[in-house]
């Protein structure tokens, strides 16, 4: 049975599309999430439609930017593209579809005529003049056997990484007053700081909408926002989402003058995954310098690059 397409613009219907296809099961499956990236662009959404009989099957949820954001900045564009909804700061990107159709995947793909950089697809994509490559790696963990810290030490690091961890944890409180506070959306500038502290004029935070979102989300979402602080002096920041049962680490941010204390950071965020009784722990993108070290779950996310 033929599927016939259409393309549609209107926030109203896209905003049920979206509603009608989506599993809900991560917080990129949450219109407000990816809605929050999308909005302070002002970028067109294009949602590419199947349907049969005049029923929706489908649905391939893009939006076009027109050069503008962090996207078109990592991706190197040099003329306007389609992208997933939401931009590069989502994951496990895909078209969804009832599962009788799940084979016609392809077709959605073969709709579009114009440029279009998609990246974080899920699974492998083949068309008869393109295919995705490897783009990057996400992370996640998973905390359902782990009862607190000293279990996941024990069952992700051998006799001598774990012990090294420990020293270099135990160092901190020998030299410093450590103390962990919670903290709120309006410690985000400390967030901000850090980060173009850490790397100068290729920080994403000096592009103003950025912080923006960040504050938005932490306002919108159930988030666990903490610091460091070092003999009083706050050295970290981290920020994550909780939703359902995942606990998702958004950002960081820390002194990168003080050796090991990154290390810190990630074991503070994933021992308060565990404690607050979460079953998986979402690391985001890449490896950043840490999350094979403490052996995380490496999925691979892959990118499709038409018409250029």
């Amino acid at each position: 049975m033929a599927i016939q397409f259409s393309v549609v613009h209107d926030l109203n219907e896209t905003k049920r599309l979206w509603e009608t296809f989506s599993p809900h099961k991560t917080i990129d499956d949450e219109w407000g999430f990816r809605f929050a990236w999308t909005e302070p662009l002002g970028l067109q959404l294009h949602f590419i439609v199947g349907s049969v009989d005049g029923h929706p099957i489908g649905l391939l949820p893009l939006q076009r930017n027109t050069n503008v954001g962090i996207g078109q900045k990592l991706l190197q564009a040099e003329k306007p593209f389609l992208e997933f909804f939401g931009g590069v700061d989502t994951d496990d990107n895909a078209v969804f579809l009832f599962p009788e159709y799940r084979s016609h995947a392809h077709e959605f793909f073969e709709q579009i005529q114009t440029p279009a950089i998609l990246t974080s697809l899920t699974t492998p994509v083949t068309l008869p003049h393109a295919s995705t490559t490897h783009y990057l790696d996400r992370f996640e963990l998973d905390l359902r056997d782990i009862a607190d810290f000293s279990v996941f030490l024990q069952k992700h690091f051998d006799g001598k990484s774990r012990q090294r961890l420990i020293n270099r944890m135990n160092h901190f409180h020998k030299h410093y007053s450590v103390s962990v506070k919670d903290g709120n959306a309006s410690d985000l500038s400390l967030l901000f700081e850090y980060s173009k502290q850490r790397f100068g004029t290729n920080s994403s935070f000096h592009m103003e909408y950025r912080q923006h979102v960040f504050q938005k989300l932490a306002k919108q979402f159930p988030v666990d926002i903490f610091v460091i602080h070092l003999d009083d002096i706050p050295k970290a920041i981290a920020f994550g989402i909780m939703y359902k049962e995942s606990y998702i680490s958004l950002n960081m941010g820390y002194d990168y003058e003080i050796r090991d204390l990154a290390k810190l950071v990630f074991a503070t965020q994933i021992q308060r995954a565990i404690e607050k009784g979460y079953t998986r722990y979402d690391a985001g993108q890449g490896d950043n310098g840490w999350k094979e070290g403490f052996h995380l779950i490496k999925i691979p996310q892959y990118k499709l690059v038409l018409n250029f």
